[in-house]
């Protein structure tokens, strides 16, 4: 009898530990943090590196950050991708829609900078690609240059690469508004949780320095697809020819759980300019 017992334990013991580690199985190669203190981008997959360089010359965290130039008189498209989840060249556990997905990282425009002509100024993606590699949605972290504000942008594109659509509806809604400061290291955060294949049950907020200014709810973020985000890409991206300075990035942290908690201020740089 008492061996009988142990033997049920055991069984409950293991179908137990099997159920818990499928049920908070991270997405493949989540959480992933790039402070860039290798000096390099050995922790991305790749892009265009272009006028993009990581240097000790401010940084938000450790010593060093990635830094793209902008040069007035020509344009950019440089670029790193870091790929996770279910992404082709990863093929592993996808994000799950229940838990969703978490960006979080440090940006800053130096003091200067100053924006060309086009309305809006990219910062960061989060693209759902599908099984050939090719962006289907996209949430953006953008400068709606007019006002210096941040929105993000919410993209369709069709399996061709054809542009389809823009969804409105995800700029800030909590006054008063953020804008970007020069000169200053800000974090930014941002929550994106998938709807449902075909309900308008998605959520997508945006936190700047710790301050939430963008809760979205009821959004179709992938209306009746079953795309998930898999790729994230931070670069300098610009058409027109007036743009001109650098633009930096730090502490990147994807993940499916909130990488912050609490963190009311921006971080601090002793050696800004």
């Amino acid at each position: 009898m008492r061996r009988s017992l142990l033997a049920v334990l055991a069984i409950v013991s293991l179908v137990s530990q099997s159920f818990w580690s499928q049920a908070v199985a991270a997405p493949a190669r989540l959480p992933f943090r790039s402070t860039f203190e290798s000096g390099s981008f050995s922790e991305w997959n790749g892009g265009i590196t272009g006028r993009m360089s990581v240097t000790n010359e401010t940084a938000s965290q450790g010593t060093y950050s990635a830094k793209g130039i902008m040069t007035r008189g020509t344009t950019a498209d440089h670029y790193r991708d870091f790929y996770f989840g279910n992404h082709p060249s990863v093929g592993g556990e996808a994000v799950s829609v229940d838990r969703g997905l978490w960006v979080s990282f440090d940006t800053r425009f130096d003091a200067g900078f100053a924006f060309g002509s086009a309305s809006v100024h990219k910062i960061a993606l989060i693209n759902f690609e599908d099984e050939n590699s090719r962006r289907r949605y996209q949430i953006i972290l953008n400068i709606w240059v007019p006002t210096g504000e941040y929105f993000l942008e919410h993209l369709v594109w069709n399996a061709d690469r054809s542009f389809q659509k823009a969804i409105p509806g995800l700029d800030q809604n909590i006054a008063p508004d953020a804008l970007m400061q020069r000169g200053a290291w800000e974090h930014i955060k941002i929550f994106i949780k998938p709807n449902t294949s075909g309900q308008s049950n998605g959520i997508v907020r945006l936190w700047v320095n710790g301050v939430l200014k963008a809760n979205r709810t009821s959004v179709a973020v992938r209306e009746s697809t079953n795309f998930l985000p898999n790729k994230l890409i931070i670069g300098n991206y610009v058409t027109d020819t007036a743009t001109d300075g650098v633009q930096r990035w730090d502490n990147v942290v994807v993940s499916d759980v909130d990488p912050d908690g609490v963190r009311p201020n921006p971080p601090t740089d002793t050696r800004a300019q």
